[in-house]
């Protein structure tokens, strides 16, 4: 990237707010960093101290296989994290901070996977450092000059008090439980119960039909301490590792289990979720439980088709509601912004004459 350092500073700055307000997105800024080195290659990731595991959870300039290659196994043996995990929160550093060159050349680590990608060296920042997981920014660089990449290690440090304000405003953002209790109550108008499970099989939520349905038999059960019980064992080993496994799940994984004098059908997704909030929550798993005998709701297609008023993309936005999805999800599937799908949303309530999502889906079953 050309121009002064603040000049530099001054558009990765505003790309971290237009990636914020959904004005252009964090694989832009990540480019615009990586054109601020040669050859560079920007990445932000995460790195769990006490797991010794990681991954690269976005990134500018690498392949797939290096992306798979760096979580699988070099995450484990990144001889640069142990100093990391002790330096301070948003100041910028060079690789030879976390470890002498000549040291950092001996290891499997640079032989084999640095020099595989084409670098050098590295500048990073730590963002954010919660219960041994570490969340930053880093930039790997074919340049060994210290003095070079310092000046790219103090540009981090300017750059990391707005990552920490945009992220933490992603953080205020996803812990409004608004957005998830409609939701929630939006699968119980339909009668289908669903329960949010995260890290360690902790129920992070569940509506009133999942409460019913689980009260009806003892293959799945909830502990005193909050966690999903669950005694069928491929349901059990299915969720263990889908939340376990950080890459997202192929498809959808369902299962047909027994309940005193019923049966239920059990879908297990794994949520997508945007890489910050992925740090700061862990994966999460969407427990879908069914009863056999029904279907899991109405088809809505005719529905919609009959409501002329709507506009193309309003339907697409009743369409992604009525299937069960939270406001943001269905922005994110439309890749529309939140905002305007919000603003599709109260349009579409204004011509049905509904005012919340549960209405939204009685006004469309037949």
């Amino acid at each position: 990237m050309p121009g002064s350092p603040h000049a530099k500073l001054e558009v990765l700055t505003d790309l971290i707010y237009g990636a914020l307000f959904g004005e252009t997105s964090w694989q832009a800024f990540l480019d615009a960093l990586a054109a601020t080195m040669p050859d560079a290659k920007s990445t932000l990731f995460f790195h769990d101290a006490v797991a010794k595991t990681g991954g690269l959870s976005l990134s500018s300039g690498l392949e797939n296989a290096e992306i798979e290659a760096y979580s699988r196994y070099y995450a484990a043996i990144n001889p640069w994290m142990p100093r990391a995990t002790t330096r301070p929160i948003g100041l910028g550093v060079i690789a030879d901070q976390m470890l002498p060159r000549e040291q950092l050349l001996k290891t499997e680590f640079y032989n084999d996977y640095i020099r595989w990608i084409g670098c050098e060296s590295s500048v990073g920042v730590t963002i954010m450092r919660e219960r041994g997981r570490s969340f930053n920014l880093s930039t790997l660089t074919s340049s060994a000059d210290p003095d070079f990449n310092r000046s790219n290690a103090e540009l981090l440090s300017e750059l990391a008090p707005h990552l920490r304000r945009a992220f933490d405003f992603i953080r205020r953002e996803h812990s409004d439980p608004h957005d998830n209790e409609n939701g929630l109550a939006l699968f119980d108008a339909i009668g289908v119960g669903i329960v949010y499970i995260g890290e360690d099989q902790n129920i992070r939520s569940m509506n009133s039909a999942a409460e019913r349905m689980i009260a009806e038999g003892e293959a799945i059960g909830a502990t005193s301490t909050g966690r999903i019980m669950i005694n069928d064992g491929e349901l059990a080993s299915r969720l263990s590792a889908l939340l376990h496994n950080r890459l997202q799940a192929a498809s959808p994984a369902s299962t047909l289990i027994g309940m005193k004098n019923t049966s239920f059908k059990c879908t297990l997704v794994k949520m997508q979720s945007d890489f910050i909030t992925e740090f700061l929550e862990g994966p999460t798993v969407a427990m879908i439980i069914e009863r056999a005998s029904l279907p899991l709701r109405p088809d809505l297609n005719d529905a919609l088709l009959r409501i002329d008023q709507l506009t193309a993309a309003e339907m697409r936005i009743a369409a992604g509601i009525a299937a069960g999805l939270s406001l943001r999800e269905v922005a994110r599937t439309n890749d529309v912004s939140y905002e305007t799908a919000r603003s599709h949303l109260k349009n579409i309530y204004s011509k049905l004459g509904v005012n919340s999502q549960v209405g939204l889906v009685r006004r469309l079953m037949p």
